[in-house]
């Protein structure tokens, strides 16, 4: 026998024990796995045997209920601008930081953070009446955030 012969061979005989090993398979005993059928109706039978799904939780955050600006364009982009204007104060440079709070008040004029910063920056430049006024507003606008609310009063309290 010449080389593609025996090649030839050997191919039909790993075919041959291939199929013979598949048919083997089946006659050894039951499958494993229950048939698809039964699957579908057992998942039918799981599912009306489930517990409902839990309520729905709603959020109870009163201060983004409450807070007109909160979550819009205008208030990301005004409370950047606070960000800033407390670097500013951080610094030193009073003047400049009183200039980015009151931008970032003419952004979102619904941003009681910014009024609260102006007024601390107003309080470093020695403008005690120009401070008093903007707290007041930040007092006003800052209903929703007791921390920040109370944080106004102090300065306030102390000022008057």
């Amino acid at each position: 026998m010449d080389l593609l012969t025996r090649g030839l061979a050997a191919s039909a005989l790993v075919a041959i024990l291939a199929v013979a090993a598949c048919g083997r398979g089946r006659e050894e005993g039951p499958r494993s796995e229950p048939p698809v059928r039964e699957a579908t109706e057992s998942a039918a039978t799981d599912a009306t045997a489930a517990p409902p799904p839990a309520p729905r939780v709603i959020s109870t955050d009163r201060a983004a209920s409450r807070d007109a600006g909160a979550g819009t364009a205008a208030r990301e982009s005004s409370l950047r601008v606070v960000e800033e204007g407390k670097g500013y104060l951080i610094a030193g440079q009073s003047a400049e930081a009183e200039r980015r709070f009151a931008t970032a008040t003419r952004i979102d004029a619904t941003n009681g953070f910014a009024y609260y910063w102006l007024g601390r920056a107003r309080v470093a430049e020695g403008d005690r009446a120009g401070a008093i006024g903007v707290l007041e507003k930040a007092e006003s606008l800052l209903g929703p955030y007791p921390e920040w609310r109370d944080m106004a009063r102090a300065l306030l309290d102390e000022l008057r």
